[in-house]
């Protein structure tokens, strides 16, 4: 795969994960740039983000293992690497997903979804996701995000980040307590918030399976690389 051949879905899905790298990292403190094909973070980067990450097809391996230093992990955005003989293990295989934008939607969010606006409500959010250490209260702050969560009997059930970045959103963060997360509904929150633009994120197992049967297409692999 080179550049060039990269279709207009998968690049707007690799450049949003890009832009929320580097969102991230600004919230956390945390330096970044890009060498070689490659984003590296020159600290270490917010939990449960890599510590380097591929953003062209044509990225080489010793390059990406170059940018990480102690546990860091490699996001792998194209699927073309194998790390497995360099100290690494395959920690998930995903596959990156599209939705075109809909024709017209609902300027309103779907039944018991709201946003998260106070900070005691995103502590209450990422108590349930796991990832207070990871979503800070600044994050409410910056336009370009938004914190939703669906609420019975007064807690939260279900959850997702709207990211909207160049043109599309991207969908991050996604859990639900109990069932299957219902992307139909994801997809609905995000057009009457941005309306108009396509969808983009990243899934793999079940949770994959539910996002295509809501009209998401596959448009190319990502491996995320551990050690």
């Amino acid at each position: 795969m080179t550049g060039s051949s990269l279709s207009p879905a998968l690049r707007a899905a690799v450049d949003a994960s890009l832009s929320w790298y580097d969102a991230l990292c600004a919230l956390h403190g945390v330096p970044c740039g890009i060498e070689d094909d490659v984003w590296r973070a020159y600290a270490p980067p917010p939990p449960l983000h890599s510590a380097a990450k591929t953003v062209e097809p044509t990225a080489r391996a010793d390059r990406a293992l170059a940018a990480v230093t102690g546990d860091g992990g490699i996001a792998d955005s194209f699927g073309e690497l194998d790390l497995s003989g360099e100290g690494f293990r395959l920690l998930f295989e995903a596959q990156w997903i599209h939705r075109s934008a809909p024709s017209a939607g609902a300027r309103r969010l779907p039944a018991g979804w709201s946003i998260v606006r106070a900070p005691a409500e995103l502590e209450a959010w990422t108590s349930r996701h796991d990832t207070r250490a990871v979503l800070l209260p600044a994050l409410l702050q910056r336009s370009a995000f938004r914190v939703l969560g669906k609420r019975r009997e007064g807690g939260y059930v279900s959850g997702a980040v709207l990211h909207l970045c160049s043109g599309v959103v991207d969908i991050s963060n996604v859990w639900t307590t109990a069932g299957s997360p219902d992307w139909d509904e994801l997809g609905g929150a995000a057009a009457a918030l941005f309306p108009g633009r396509a969808l983009v994120g990243y899934e793999h197992g079940p949770d994959l399976e539910c996002a295509v049967a809501a009209g998401f297409a596959t448009v190319g692999p990502q491996r995320v690389w551990v050690r």
